[in-house]
Order: C-alpha cells, then structure tokens, then sequence
C-alpha cells in the first residue's frame, strides 16, 4: 500500500467533505481512495490513538528472569 499525490480533479472520498482529493492511497496497482490533506490530517491523528506502540522496558528496572 502506498500513498501518491492526486493527478486526477475528483472529490474527496470520505464522507461529508467536499474538497478536492490531495493524495491517492493505491493497492495492487489500484486506486481505492481519494482524500483531501485535512481529512488525511485527521486520519493520522486518530490512528495515533488507535496504534499505540510498546513502550520499552526501563533499564534500571530488575528484569522477570525465566
């Protein structure tokens, strides 16, 4: 999956947006979404709270030995 910038003039996606598409996110060889540069925005920002990464252990803590 990869992300591109729009060549063609089409809308937003995502519904309720009316601007015009900024980036194309492509599968295979194949467009599947058109989205403006607000709603990719707002996008990431909620994926952030979604995908929290694992924070690593602390150093100066004793480890669980096995």
């Amino acid at each position: 999956m990869e992300i591109k910038e729009c060549i063609y003039k089409t809308k937003c996606d995502l519904g309720g947006c009316k601007n015009l598409a900024d980036y194309t996110i492509i599968r295979q060889q194949k467009s599947i979404l058109s989205i403006c540069k607000d709603c990719i925005k707002e996008f990431s920002e909620v994926s952030r709270t979604v995908f929290v990464p694992k924070s690593i252990p602390a150093p100066y803590k004793k480890q669980k030995k096995i």
